[in-house]
């Protein structure tokens, strides 16, 4: 069945902040992220978060994760030549995590943040533009106190740049705004497993020793974990309609093809940071619930596995309490989403 999709959103959200009635809350975003190209989720969740006038980016940090740190990096500045947004810098960040080593298993399972190889070449060859000298965390830490209580942290990858900034200099928590973390799987909540080992999700589990240190920091977090991603439904005809107007990111969306190729033509693939952007520009999207989180960072069977409960338990004392998000309006995202990526380019 054709989805025929309704006034752009963009449109509605841009009359709201001329009319004279309600304005759209502009959010100050510092996107974190494991980025990769398409079809890897950071691009799509960053093509969103260029395209949503509710966002305005005033810095890009990379850190390894999907990819290696310098495969990260140099596939968001090729995306931000491609989209014409070269004015947003980019600072590459940590490159490894806090304390997890490579082992076997991180090595033949997915992901590939503990590579040493050169990058290879974004599509249309490596971006004209340059990052910026200044390191993720010294720009994390500079942004957040010369804007204390503006400026809210977007982090779809592993949260080591983070981590850092709060270690290096005490006191940064309490200028964030806001957090939105795009990690961890609470098992305390429908479709709470895994997706990296049973209990861990991917972000988490790559620094679980950062994970803990940014959950217990006392900013405020909107957690956006597995349980909200599995109640997406991406199929192949939401991706032919995303990528029907042809623009230099559908067209990038369509050449990198769809995570799902060779599958049954009924396939479905879960969509996790895109839901996170969205979120912030519209909180309505998704259904929440107050708990504490907490990351488990001793090595064993659980590393990287995240727990949420209504009241602290043993082990536990030093765990916040945190906004967590476990449903989602899919219809209403999926119009957006396609409405906004899919549309001219901002």
């Amino acid at each position: 069945m054709t989805r025929h999709l309704r006034t752009p959103a963009a449109a509605v959200v841009l009359a709201l902040l001329v009319a004279g009635g309600a304005r759209a809350e502009r959010h100050q975003v510092i996107f974190d992220t494991d980025f990769g190209t398409c079809p890897q989720d950071d691009c799509y969740a960053l093509m969103l978060a260029l395209q949503s006038p509710e966002l305005e980016i005033l810095g890009i940090t990379t850190v390894a994760g999907n990819w290696s740190l310098e495969q990260g990096t140099a596939d968001v500045l090729r995306l931000l030549e491609i989209a014409g947004r070269e004015e947003i810098p980019v600072y590459a960040g940590a490159d490894m995590p806090l304390m997890h080593e490579p082992s076997e298993y991180a090595r033949t399972t997915y992901g590939s943040w503990w590579s040493d190889q050169p990058p290879t070449a974004p599509p249309g060859g490596f971006a004209q533009k340059k990052v910026e000298p200044l390191g993720a965390v010294e720009y994390i830490v500079d942004t957040i106190e010369s804007r204390p209580g503006e400026v809210t942290i977007l982090a779809i990858g592993p949260l080591t740049n983070v981590a850092m900034a709060l270690r290096h200099r005490p006191g940064l928590a309490g200028r964030v705004k806001r957090l939105v973390i795009m990690g961890g799987a609470v098992a305390t909540l429908p479709d709470g497993a895994g997706n990296i080992t049973p209990g861990a999700e991917f972000n988490f589990w790559v620094d679980p020793e950062a994970a803990k240190i940014v959950l217990r920091s006392g900013i405020p977090i909107d957690l956006s974990p597995l349980n909200v991603s599995r109640k997406s439904s991406f199929t192949a005809e939401w991706f032919d309609e995303l990528v029907a107007n042809p623009t230099p990111v559908t067209e990038l969306i369509r050449d990198g093809g769809r995570l799902w190729e060779g599958a049954p033509p009924d396939a479905v693939v879960h969509m996790y940071d895109q839901i996170a952007v969205a979120s912030l520009i519209d909180p309505t999207l998704v259904t929440t619930t107050e708990l504490y989180v907490d990351v488990d960072s001793n090595p064993g069977i659980s590393y990287g596995t995240s727990l949420g409960g209504p009241r602290l338990w043993p082990g536990a004392e030093g765990a916040q309490k945190m906004t967590v998000q476990y449903d989602l309006d899919w219809e209403r995202f999926i119009r957006m989403f396609i409405e906004r990526v899919g549309g001219p380019l901002r």
